[in-house]
């Protein structure tokens, strides 16, 4: 599905460079380099190309990659619990920057996102024995606690600002962006197992207090290499 996606993004890409040849060939004539690539650091990693439709106004093809987990002992009222989390994150995009000011990086930017993978998850157990009246139990006997955020497959909008151009005036430059992804609800999984067992029924009440996490926010760093 992310294939397919992103092919389509691509061929809307290559059509819109099309048209801007044969439309804007004046305002394209006076913008001296035309083609940029960006590296991405930041909440959503990745990478951008980027192609100058004129002076002011740059359309991006990008994607973007993120997949991490790890396993940390942290203390929760006194007892030592294992923490497990991990994330997965897949994002194809079209966008455009717009610079309303000649002598300056400021840029506007706009655009939409295909979501192929937007997870994470969370995984609590605890590492000691556990006394419940008289009856010791072990960790195994205990359980876990299992919270994930699911995005699912879907389109969004994206708005944000930032600093420094795709396409720089030298071959390196630097620049930063912030912004937000508008999403639909998340889809939330809060579930225990034996002991812990009865956490599920928070479920529905973790879903509903969530029901307004529809902003994915978006903080980079920017490298931008020029390619013409």
């Amino acid at each position: 599905m992310q294939q397919k996606t992103t092919f389509s993004l691509f061929l809307l890409y290559v059509c819109l460079i099309s048209y801007s040849n044969t439309t804007t060939a004046q305002s394209l004539n006076r913008v001296s380099h035309k083609l940029g690539l960006s590296l991405n650091l930041g909440t959503t990693p990745g990478i951008d190309v980027g192609y100058a439709l004129s002076a002011k106004v740059t359309a991006r093809l990008g994607y973007s990659y993120f997949k991490y987990n790890t396993s940390t002992v942290s203390k929760t009222s006194g007892e030592e619990v294992k923490l497990g989390s991990d994330a997965n994150v897949s994002i194809a995009s079209f966008s455009f920057e717009y610079y309303p000011f000649k002598k300056s990086s400021f840029k506007l930017i706009g655009g939409a996102s295909y979501f192929d993978k937007g997870q994470t998850a969370l995984v609590v157990t605890p590492t000691g024995t556990y006394k419940f009246g008289s009856t010791t139990f072990t960790p195994e006997e205990v359980g876990n606690v299992q919270f994930t955020v699911d995005y699912g497959k879907q389109y969004a909008p994206f708005a944000g600002i930032g600093f420094g151009r795709t396409i720089p005036k030298r071959r390196v430059g630097f620049g930063f962006e912030v912004g937000s992804y508008y999403t639909q609800t998340p889809k939330v999984t809060f579930t225990g197992d034996r002991r812990l067992n009865s956490m599920s029924e928070q479920q529905a009440k973790v879903q509903e207090n969530m029901k307004d996490w529809k902003y994915w926010p978006v903080v980079n760093l920017r490298l931008a290499i020029r390619l013409d």
